[in-house]
């Protein structure tokens, strides 16, 4: 099950700041992500993190990847949460 669920299926919650840990900066928690699910290195995976909030939409995404859930707007955050389920 955990082969197709984050490869093919992602689940996105409607309130963000449920799906993200407050203790962990955004970057930390989409690199996380793509590592456990592409086998991407720590570099590697940072790179494709900035992609995928671009991609989403989130302009400025390398300083937004060193940033804590709580300093982004509800907005950002459920972008966050679309490009970790796309990643």
């Amino acid at each position: 099950m955990r082969r197709i669920r984050g490869n093919r299926m992602a689940m996105i919650f409607q309130e963000p700041m449920t799906a993200l840990n407050p203790v962990l900066k955004i970057g930390e928690q989409i690199v996380e992500v793509l590592q456990l699910h592409k086998g991407l290195a720590k570099k590697a995976a940072l790179e494709e993190a900035a992609g995928l909030l671009e991609k989403v939409g989130i302009s400025e995404s390398r300083q937004r990847l060193r940033n804590y859930p709580h300093q982004l707007s509800g907005g950002l955050r459920q972008r966050v949460v679309i490009a970790m389920a796309l990643a």
